[in-house]
């Protein structure tokens, strides 16, 4: 039965729910008993430290920044999270995602980090963005049609009347990811985007032009697809953001400190410039 110990004196004498004498505890068996319990406090506050020594990183797969090569995960993106994990002496562990899925995940906090997305405040209610961004995309988002279609896309309204391909989960800009009017067709991926219009089942979708290049063969991008004469062209912020389910929440100051770093010491920069070539 379960009594109260307290610090031995001779003239102390506890009794159980029987009535029975119990002897008291040694004062050496007490300092043995808190010493055990602090040493499993601080096992356990190891044991929390090390959920975060490795970080799951959400990726979806976007040629040439990350792509899939013989099972392994490749390119910029890949690079980036590996050099911000090791500057905090973590490891990384990539999980494939289609992009709605990847932030579903993030969201939940089954995976801690996402890489190379746009700041939404949709977004910012269930992530924390890293600062300063990896980079400023400069590149414009196009548009691409079929060719046979002759369509006219010379301006943002000649969107309304045609079926625009979108990656679901995807941010792209502002007016167009609100915009009621036009009518959207969301898939997986950039191979299904291809897929459709080639098809004939969208008119259209937007893409980087660099984000396209891989994954069509030469002569079909030559001979089938055009690019409208409409294009997005702002400047956007490109970052990694972190899920607020996370325990790496709680890093946020020094994963934004370990970026800066990166990105002082040229590090980032070398890690960027190595993918363009």
């Amino acid at each position: 039965m379960p009594y109260l110990i307290v610090p031995f004196r001779e003239s102390t004498i506890h009794h159980n729910v029987n009535n029975q004498v119990i002897p008291p505890m040694p004062a050496r068996a007490i300092r043995f008993v808190v010493s055990f319990c602090i040493c499993l406090f601080f096992i356990s506050l190891d044991t929390k430290a090390k959920v975060t020594e490795t970080i799951v990183v959400a990726m979806y797969v976007e040629p040439p920044f990350s792509e899939i090569i013989d099972g392994e995960f490749s390119g910029e993106n890949i690079n980036v999270a590996n050099a911000l994990a090791a500057k905090l002496g973590y490891k990384t562990k990539f999980v494939y995602c289609p992009v709605a899925r990847c932030f579903s995940f993030v969201e939940s906090g089954q995976a801690d980090m996402i890489i190379a997305v746009r700041k939404t405040a949709i977004r910012e209610q269930f992530l924390h963005y890293l600062e300063p961004p990896i980079k400023i995309q400069k590149l414009p988002l196009k548009f691409y049609t079929l060719t046979d279609n002759n369509i006219t896309l010379n301006h943002y309204d000649d969107l309304t009347p045609l079926k625009v391909g979108v990656l679901r989960g995807v941010s792209y800009f502002d007016p167009f990811d609100h915009d009621k009017h036009i009518s959207k067709v969301a898939l997986s991926n950039h191979k299904q985007l291809i897929d459709m219009l080639l098809k004939g089942r969208i008119d259209t979708f937007l893409e980087r032009e660099e984000s396209v290049l891989p994954l069509v063969d030469e002569k079909i991008y030559a001979t089938n697809i055009s690019i409208a004469k409409y294009s997005y062209n702002e400047d956007v912020g490109s970052y990694i953001a972190i899920a607020k389910q996370s325990p790496l929440a709680n890093e946020i100051v020094k994963l934004s400190a370990a970026l800066q770093r990166l990105y002082d010491s040229g590090e980032l920069s070398a890690i960027l410039h190595k993918s363009e070539k």
